[in-house]
């Protein structure tokens, strides 16, 4: 009986850690790999995991500073095994600025010009509230001259 109890306790954590390498450095090899010749400057992860008391799993919030005049990308790379495609939405306060979400669908990449330097807020989501991983790259594309 311990032999048996002992074989699953290892199955279920080599399944767990299975579930957790899909969310790790090959999301971000892609996303790097996709950002094409703009400069990096920063990736962000996202894990959405409900609770068991939970219908949703809600949303994760990263503050970030931008810059007038300059142009923006972002590139997003789902787990492999989310049941949905992630949103992410950039707010200046309440604003809405920006999203991968455009006519109702979802993009991997999207660019994004700064009107006014300040602090924004990426706001990524799943449709529905499901729970899952990504990975997403801010880079620098371009930056105007006054």
């Amino acid at each position: 009986m311990k032999k048996i109890i002992f074989s699953l306790l290892i199955l279920l954590s080599i399944s767990t850690a299975a579930s957790f390498a899909q969310c790790g450095d090959d999301l971000l090899k892609q996303a790097l790999k996709e950002m094409a010749s703009s400069q990096y400057i920063k990736d962000f992860t996202v894990e959405l995991l409900k609770d068991k008391k939970d219908t949703k799993t809600g949303y994760v919030k990263y503050s970030i500073v931008l810059n007038n005049r300059s142009q923006y990308k972002f590139n997003i790379v789902n787990g492999a095994s989310n049941p949905e495609q992630i949103i992410l939405q950039i707010y200046q306060g309440d604003d809405l600025k920006a999203s991968n979400m455009h006519n109702g669908k979802l993009y991997n990449e999207f660019e994004f010009i700064c009107g006014k330097t300040g602090v924004y807020n990426l706001l990524f989501s799943f449709k529905g509230g499901t729970e899952g991983c990504a990975k997403a790259v801010q880079s620098l594309v371009k930056q105007f001259s006054e």
